[in-house]
């Protein structure tokens, strides 16, 4: 008797391995190899941090499971061996801006130097819902008004300050500032370009560009770091838009 009830057994799970398989259903959908049906339950992934979750060794294309800590259901779009973990139940990073153009100047003086200083209207707050590497762009551009009262040496910098703190690795300097109150002294500041990468994670994040002016020598006590506030020299053709964006300061944050 033991024989014949073996082999119904064995037969059976021979032939479920070629069908659909229901739970809550006895007819699972021919497309499905598993189909579930509940009026009053659901399914419960593995649920797992977001550390623990990168920690899976090789997690299979396609693996899911809830990560507890960014609050979504996770899958992997990557391989084994290159994991890429995204979120299925949000918005993928929609609040990133785009390109922020500032049209409000900075003065820096004996009453403000030798100190960082917030760039006017050149931040950025965002929210990325995963890990990101983002790139962070800044221009700075000078003004009409650059200008000294007398001659001087001085040297200005630059830094990325990310949620109060400053970023150390996305420091910089702008060309040295020499007898100031010439073209020489505007061309020597004018369109200086700097960027930085940095790895965030899942988070909110406010950035803003910051500058720093160090005397060295003389006298110098004021430079004005910010739009023209007349005709931009060679731009007789250019729009007010256009004028605008060409001498003013910009912030452009984008993904790598």
């Amino acid at each position: 008797m033991k024989k014949p009830t073996l082999t119904f057994i064995l037969f059976s799970f021979i032939s479920m391995s070629y069908a659909q398989v229901g739970i809550g259903t006895v007819a699972p959908n021919n497309s499905s190899v598993l189909d579930i049906q509940s009026t009053n339950k659901g399914v419960l992934l593995p649920r797992l941090t977001n550390a623990q979750k990168n920690n899976i060794p090789s997690p299979a294309t396609g693996l899911m499971v809830y990560d507890i800590t960014n609050k979504c259901t996770s899958v992997n779009i990557g391989t084994p061996f290159s994991p890429d973990w995204e979120c299925l139940n949000q918005t993928d990073n929609a609040t990133i801006p785009t390109v922020i153009v500032s049209n409000t100047s900075l003065v820096i003086d004996t009453s403000n130097d030798r100190q960082w200083l917030d760039v006017p209207d050149l931040s950025a707050t965002f929210t990325i819902l995963e890990d990101e590497t983002i790139k962070i762009d800044w221009t700075l551009f000078s003004g009409q008004l650059n200008s000294s009262t007398d001659f001087g040496f001085a040297q200005m910098f630059t830094i990325l300050e990310i949620n109060g703190a400053n970023d150390v690795t996305s420091s910089n300097y702008l060309p040295m500032i020499h007898n100031p109150g010439g073209d020489s002294f505007r061309l020597l500041m004018n369109n200086s370009t700097f960027s930085h990468a940095i790895a965030l994670n899942a988070g909110t994040y406010t950035v803003k560009v910051k500058v720093y002016m160090a005397r060295f020598l003389g006298t110098t006590t004021r430079v004005e770091i910010g739009s023209h506030i007349g005709t931009w020299a060679g731009g007789n053709n250019m729009t007010a838009q256009e004028k605008l964006n060409a001498a003013s300061n910009k912030l452009l944050i984008t993904f790598l």
